[in-house]
C-alpha cells in the first residue's frame, strides 16, 4: 500500500492538545490546523469524539471516493480505505495502518498518545464524513458498475479520439470528414485490447494504415502507439473500478 505524508505549516510556539471528557462551549481552534501566536490558542481541549471526527474529516478530503459513492462499501472495505499513511502538524502526528488489522493512532509531537481508533470506528467515521452508502445486493452493485463503466468508456472514447487524431496526423477539423473514426471504433471493439487479441488488433491497424499508403515500418510503429494509448487509458479505469481491494 502506498505511503503518504501530509505536513502542515505551524508557528514557532509549541502548542498542546488535551483530551477532555466534555468540550468547552466555544472552541474555534482545530488541532489539525496551524495555531496562531495568541497564547490562548496554544492549548486546545477537545473530546475524543471531536478529535476523531476532525482527523477523519481531514484525511477524507485528500482521497477519491467516487467508487465507494457509486457502488457502496462494507465496513471492512472502509476500515482499510486509508491504507498506511502519516499526517502531522505542529500539534499532532497521525499514523494509519492496516496491519495486523486496521487502526489509527494520534499522538502529540512528543509521542504522547491522544487517540486510537479501531477498524469499526474508522469505517463509521469515514462513512459519515464521506457520505458512503452501504453495499446494495450483488445484482444491484453489478448494475451500477456496468452503468458507470459505460459512462467511463464514452468519456475515454472522446479523449482517445483526440489523441488518435494527433498520432495519425489527421488534420481534419470535423470528425466525420477525417479518417480517425474507424481506428477509434476498432480500439473500442469489445475485447480488442485484451492480451490474447492485441496482436490481431495491431495487425489490423497496420493493414489499415498501409492501405492509406503508409510504409509498413511507420504503420507498425503507429499501430503500437495507438494500442498503447488506448490500453493505458482503459486499464487505468479498470484498475480503479474493477479492483475490489479498496
Amino acid at each position: 500500500m502506498k505511503q503518504s505524508v501530509h505536513e502542515y505549516q505551524g508557528s514557532l510556539f509549541t502548542p498542546t492538545t488535551t483530551i477532555v471528557d466534555h468540550p468547552k462551549e466555544s472552541r474555534t481552534s482545530n488541532p489539525l490546523t496551524p495555531p496562531t501566536t495568541h497564547p490562548e490558542s496554544l492549548n486546545i481541549e477537545i473530546t475524543r469524539e471531536e478529535l476523531a471526527t476532525e482527523i477523519i474529516r481531514e484525511l477524507v478530503e485528500h482521497r477519491r471516493w467516487e467508487k465507494e459513492l457509486t457502488l457502496g462499501a462494507t465496513d471492512e472495505e472502509l476500515s482499510r480505505a486509508l491504507g498506511t499513511c502519516w499526517a502531522s502538524n505542529q500539534r499532532v502526528e497521525i499514523h494509519c495502518n492496516i496491519n495486523p488489522e486496521p487502526h489509527l493512532i494520534c499522538t502529540t509531537t512528543m509521542g504522547q498518545e491522544l487517540l486510537r481508533l479501531n477498524a469499526l470506528e474508522i469505517a463509521t467515521l469515514i462513512r459519515t464524513q464521506a457520505h458512503i452508502p452501504t453495499v446494495p445486493n450483488e445484482e444491484e452493485r453489478e448494475r451500477r458498475l456496468k452503468q458507470h463503466l459505460d459512462k467511463e468508456r464514452i468519456k475515454a472514447r472522446n479523449e482517445i479520439f483526440t489523441a488518435v487524431q494527433s498520432i495519425l496526423e489527421d488534420k481534419s477539423r470535423k470528425r466525420d470528414q477525417g479518417f480517425t473514426q474507424p481506428f477509434v471504433n476498432l480500439l473500442f471493439a469489445e475485447n480488442c485490447l485484451q492480451e490474447e487479441n492485441e496482436s490481431a488488433t495491431l495487425e489490423t491497424i497496420t493493414s489499415m494504415l498501409i492501405a492509406r499508403h503508409w510504409t509498413r515500418l511507420k504503420a507498425m510503429k503507429t499501430a503500437i502507439q495507438l494500442v498503447e494509448r488506448a490500453a493505458g487509458t482503459w486499464r487505468s479505469i479498470e484498475r480503479y473500478w474493477l479492483n475490489r481491494n479498496f
